[in-house]
C-alpha cells in the first residue's frame, strides 16, 4: 500500500493532515522494513540444494549405522 493511499484513508477519517502524513510515512517505513526482512529470510535454490545434500549425507550415515548395528545383533545371537 502506498503512502498516498494511506494518507487519503487517514484524511478521510478526519485526522489532521500533519498527523495523517506522519502516520502514513511511519507505516510506509514499517512495511518496507518488514518486506526487506522477509526477503532476507527466503530460501534460495542454492540454500535448498545445500540442505538437500546435508539431509542425504545424514541419511546415508544413519543407514550405515543401522546395518552395522543389525549385523552386530545377528552375530551376537549366533
Amino acid at each position: 500500500m502506498s503512502t498516498t493511499k494511506i494518507l487519503n484513508i487517514l484524511e478521510g477519517a478526519k485526522i489532521e493532515a500533519g498527523q495523517a502524513r506522519a502516520i502514513a510515512e511511519s507505516l510506509e517505513v514499517a512495511f518496507r522494513e518488514q518486506e526487506e526482512d522477509l526477503t532476507r529470510r527466503l530460501m534460495t535454490k542454492h540454500d535448498g540444494s545445500e540442505m538437500k545434500a546435508e539431509i542425504i549425507k545424514w541419511m546415508f550415515l544413519f543407514w550405515v549405522g543401522q546395518v552395522i548395528f543389525t549385523m552386530g545383533i545377528l552375530k551376537f545371537m549366533r
